[in-house]
């Protein structure tokens, strides 16, 4: 993982994100090895995708401070249906919360701000069902001061480049999280957002900018 670590620096990211949430020795290890890798001028972030529970997380988490790793979120430490867990964890540590699988729908991002069960919440549009439960749930965010993160599934550029104008249009969205793209390994879609690498670059055509699908194949009965 260092070593991946090292060739995503070279290719100019300035925020690696790690998946951690198994085996906390482990995961120790590896984000100290990572940060010694890479240094203290990228930004490291870990994402336990529901997997530990509230006291683990606790004790992982400090541990991580303890090594001064300096990391700078953890996204849903714990599943997602556990918000006294989640918000025993934020209320426990000093590395900042993220919800992510426990903030679906506006109702969701609600009960979580209004228990201050996280710090930030994460935004996808294939969770929260499009944009418009996604501008809900930046309007409730505003409302409680709470800054948002947007980010996307293994989704192609069509779905991302809307996370893209979302996040252009909405100044309480402050991370980005859009990978979906760089991660395929072909892009059929003419016209939209540029996904070079780290750097997404927005284009001045009227809504996503996108004119089309090259190499499109209809199937039809016979």
């Amino acid at each position: 993982m260092a070593r991946d670590s090292i060739n995503a620096v070279k290719r100019g990211f300035e925020t690696l994100k790690i998946k951690v949430g198994k085996d906390a020795d482990k995961d120790i290890e590896r984000m100290k090895a990572i940060r010694e890798a890479v240094g203290y001028d990228v930004k490291l972030r870990i994402d336990a995708n529901q997997g530990w529970k509230a006291k683990e997380a606790v004790r992982s988490l400090r541990r991580m401070e303890e090594e001064g790793l300096d990391i700078e979120f953890v996204e849903q430490p714990v599943p997602a249906h556990d918000i006294d867990g989640l918000k025993f964890v934020t209320d426990n540590v000093s590395i900042p919360v993220l919800a992510d699988e426990s903030v679906f729908s506006p109702a969701d991002a609600l009960t979580i701000l209004q228990r201050r069960a996280a710090d930030f919440v994460n935004i996808k549009l294939m969770k929260t069902g499009g944009l418009h439960n996604a501008l809900k749930i930046c309007s409730i965010a505003e409302i409680y001061g709470v800054e948002c993160m947007i980010g996307c599934m293994l989704e192609a550029k069509v779905s991302v480049n809307a996370a893209v104008h979302l996040a252009a249009a909405k100044s309480i969205i402050t991370k980005i999280d859009l990978d979906g793209p760089v991660l395929c390994s072909e892009n059929p879609v003419i016209g939209g957002a540029v996904f070079d690498e780290y750097k997404i670059t927005l284009n001045n055509d009227p809504g996503l900018g996108v004119r089309g699908i090259d190499k499109i194949r209809y199937l039809e009965k016979i």
